[in-house]
């Protein structure tokens, strides 16, 4: 499920990215940090370019101490966060890039990259936690990623719940027309039941705070908070 909210871009942020573009895996990528450990960054529809996704990126390499990668999952096509109508686009670009398809590459890349670090976390960002969840509910994928974060998710269906094989923390906005109340509280309740799960709700914010805060005071302060909450769960399961 996608809506409005999917492709309003927020406030830009105000930062100088601190890691590189290389190859990984086949797929261009933002590589930030250092370390033995690697944290995975699956993007919203805005992708790795984005500077306000990178710089979430620099804060977690630089609060859990690891590498972390922001693989370009459009293959350079991005939505436009400057573009007008996006809501217009949205479909004819989401049938270029199915939610599947993100999924599928992030088989490829965990897979090409698991042998070069001692661990390998997750997080996902509106369309971006699709993956995510993908990757820790199949059995082959999940021996791998020992845990993940979901921000704001979005095409989560409930059955998903059940699949869910690795600790996960959700980060979700106060009023979201994505993740809605009732399949909240479906994904809560199967895994707060087996301990799996964890759900922070942050005050005031809507679908894509965490990347795409609106520019006021409020809505920043919500978002440090959530990175900040990220970066304690990561550290605790690196």
């Amino acid at each position: 499920m996608s809506g409005p909210c999917c492709v309003n871009p927020g406030a830009k942020q105000s930062h100088e990215a601190r890691g590189c573009v290389e190859e990984v895996a086949g797929l261009k990528t933002y590589k930030t940090g250092e370390g033995k450990s690697a944290i995975v960054i699956f993007t919203d529809v805005f992708g790795s370019s984005y500077i306000n996704v990178q710089k979430v990126a620099d804060s977690l390499a630089q609060g859990v101490q690891v590498v972390v990668l922001i693989p370009d999952l459009f293959n350079g096509d991005p939505m436009d966060p400057n573009a007008e109508n996006l809501w217009d686009k949205l479909p004819a670009w989401l049938k270029k890039h199915p939610p599947t398809d993100a999924c599928a590459l992030g088989e490829k890349f965990i897979s090409t990259i698991k042998g070069h670090y001692d661990s390998i976390q997750v997080i996902g960002f509106c369309y971006g936690a699709k993956a995510v969840i993908h990757l820790i509910t199949h059995a082959e994928l999940s021996s791998t990623v020992k845990a993940a974060v979901a921000a704001h998710p979005s095409f989560l269906v409930k059955e998903e719940a059940e699949q869910i094989k690795r600790p996960i923390l959700f980060l979700c906005a106060e009023n979201d027309a994505i993740f809605v109340p009732d399949l909240r509280q479906e994904f809560e309740k199967v895994l707060k039941g087996n301990g799996l799960g964890q759900f922070n709700e942050y005050p005031g914010t809507t679908h894509g705070f965490v990347v795409r805060p609106e520019g006021s005071e409020q809505a920043t302060q919500q978002r440090d908070k959530a990175v900040e909450d990220a970066i304690a769960f990561f550290k605790k399961n690196v």
